[in-house]
């Protein structure tokens, strides 16, 4: 029998895992890097059009951010994680029969974008800091992170699937097998024991009968914080220092003389390593504080983003991996420490609203970082100036961390 503290431990560790789980499925959006070429083949749609896809669904994914954590604050994480699964499957039956650009702007887009943040960790923000509070609270910064590290292990487990849909069944086929995949989960994730894994956060709503309406006067108080627009271009800046670049990646390891199998297997890597990255940013964040750890990082990732603009100057297997390597155990971790800082720096009654402002920040600078790199690939007829944006958003990103108060000190 267990003691109700051991109970207690056991069930939060139950939840990291489910929020792990649904963190995964958040990626499957990210797979348009590996639809990108056998799409552009058959439509001869220049690389502009192509990475507007992308970029609408980095852009749906920030703007949406902040009605789907107003949203969780006041129904719950159930409907919002069955409602974003219903979405991804919706956008990918859907996108299988497209045949202009605006179908897939629409589907893979500005659904997929949507399903992306209903399922990530704006939801898994607010149900890890209900449970890890009082005697756990010590723990959340690991939580979170190793909640994150899901963002990772989807990489690498759906972009290989999607390639090697795409090779034996063209991309149309592609894309409905992962509609099948969410659509079968959708009614699983519902009928989940919510009451027992939502229960801290059921219990804050019950003691609270908060109608639900969007509380305009928290949001202006929020938006007037000189640190919600820091935390907000962290996330802003640092998405286009990735998205400038991470949509075009294999279509430019293509094009610099590797094979579309070692091109997805490096983005696939990048996952990976991301995974340990952000697995291991929780803990020395609380060992080293926020600042110390951004900088690390992004040292990383612009060290990385300079060794793959070198490729295509000199094609070699052991530059790859040398520019893989402190890209990838980077990316994503500036993620946890955000939302760490947010679980900390604002109340657990309009968390989900915060997260999901500041969130915007990604999907916002997503958007600019995949559509202005694609023009820019266009226009140029290569990606120097694509990674020139990636390497000055990246300085300025960290800078923000010695700059403003309470980035510094948190």
């Amino acid at each position: 029998m267990l003691t109700p503290i051991k109970a207690t431990y056991r069930a939060a560790l139950i939840v990291v895992a489910l929020t792990f789980f649904l963190n995964l499925m958040s990626r499957l959006g990210d797979t348009f890097a590996v639809f990108l070429l056998p799409i552009e083949s058959e439509f001869k749609w220049n690389r502009a059009t192509l990475s507007t896809i992308y970029g609408l669904y980095m852009g749906a994914h920030g703007v949406s951010g902040i009605l789907v954590g107003w949203l969780v604050d006041r129904v719950g994480p159930r409907p919002v994680y069955a409602l974003g699964l219903l979405l991804y499957s919706t956008a990918f039956f859907l996108a299988q029969f497209a045949t202009a650009p605006w179908h897939l702007f629409v589907t893979t887009g500005v659904v997929a974008g949507v399903a992306m943040t209903s399922i990530g960790m704006t939801t898994a923000t607010v149900l890890l800091a209900a449970w890890y509070s009082g005697e756990l609270e010590r723990w959340r910064p690991m939580a979170i992170s190793v909640t994150y590290a899901g963002l990772g292990a989807g990489v690498i487990l759906w972009v290989p699937i999607a390639h090697i849909l795409i090779e034996h069944s063209g991309w149309r086929t592609a894309y409905l097998w992962l509609g099948v995949a969410t659509l079968s989960l959708t009614g699983i994730v519902y009928v989940l024991p919510w009451d027992r894994l939502a229960r801290p956060l059921l219990e804050r709503q019950e003691k609270k009968h908060t109608p639900i309406r969007l509380d305009r006067k928290a949001i202006l108080i929020i938006i007037a914080q000189p640190t919600f627009w820091a935390l907000f271009g962290v996330l802003f800046l640092t998405a286009i220092a990735i998205y400038a670049i991470s949509p075009q990646l294999v279509a430019y390891l293509v094009a610099s003389g590797f094979g579309k199998t070692i091109a997805t297997m490096a983005y696939s890597v990048t996952g990976m390593m991301a995974l340990f990255g952000i697995a291991t940013t929780g803990w020395l964040v609380s060992r080293f504080g926020s600042r110390r750890v951004a900088t690390v990082t992004y040292a990383m990732t612009i060290m990385g983003l300079l060794g793959l603009s070198l490729l295509m100057h000199s094609p070699h297997l052991i530059l790859l991996c040398a520019a893989i390597l402190p890209l990838g155990l980077s990316q994503g971790s500036r993620g946890p420490i955000v939302s760490t800082l947010v679980s900390r720096l604002y109340p657990a009654t309009s968390l989900g609203l915060v997260h999901g402002a500041i969130t915007m920040g990604v999907g916002l600078g997503g958007m600019v970082g995949a559509s202005l790199s694609g023009l820019l690939v266009d226009l140029t007829g290569g990606y120097s100036a694509s990674f020139a944006i990636a390497v000055m958003a990246g300085g300025l990103a960290c800078s923000l961390f010695w700059w403003v108060k309470d980035l510094r000190t948190g």
